[in-house]
């Protein structure tokens, strides 16, 4: 597999916030965002395989593993998620939606982008909808996956105080939203 980073923190963002997790950071995407936190997914990778990715992940102990990228349906992950329930590891997945991969996990957040049309079988798999908001243009389309997960959320991008505010007035008038916002970045950690 191509592996940007494997690292131990806690989630920041979305409905699992605060909850410790090892990140595996997958690289590459289908996407080429000019807001992506997260470039450097799109460059050099480490090659390891799941049992390798296992090995480092039972190292931390964490009850959580946050499959991410890039975008992790990029991979085959059905032989890596099959492992972490194997060894008793609850699996959140963080991906854009464009892509429909069939794999079982315990929390699924579709972060849909503008501009791009996500899989509607991804959509009917998700736990969470996570839009990122860049201006208040982004939010024009936001309610039309109100039908799709048990959480919605809007997310400022890196959390910039003007797009925090446009984000709490759509909320104000559109209260089955929450505000995300990226906890690890306000709090300095990875």
């Amino acid at each position: 597999m191509r592996v940007s980073e494997i690292f131990y923190s806690i989630q920041g963002e979305g409905h699992n916030t605060g909850i410790a997790m090892v990140f595996v950071r997958l690289a590459g995407c289908n996407l080429h965002c000019s807001f992506c936190d997260t470039q450097y997914a799109l460059g050099p990778s480490i090659g390891m395989d799941e049992y390798e990715i296992i090995e480092q992940v039972r190292r931390y102990g964490a009850q959580w593993v946050c499959i991410t990228g890039g975008e992790p349906f990029l991979q085959d992950i059905s032989l890596l998620t099959s492992l972490l329930r194997q060894a008793g590891v609850r699996i959140h997945i963080e991906t854009n939606g464009t892509l429909f991969y069939p794999v079982a996990c315990d929390w699924l957040v579709v972060s849909p982008k503008q501009d791009t049309e996500p899989d509607l079988r991804t959509l009917e798999n998700a736990h969470e909808i996570k839009c990122i908001i860049n201006s208040a243009d982004d939010l024009a389309g936001v309610r039309r996956f109100e039908e799709w997960g048990m959480y919605h959320s809007v997310q400022p991008v890196d959390n910039r105080t003007d797009i925090v505010k446009v984000c709490v007035d759509f909320i104000k008038t559109n209260p089955k939203w929450r505000l995300s916002m990226q906890l690890h970045k306000l709090i300095g950690i990875d």
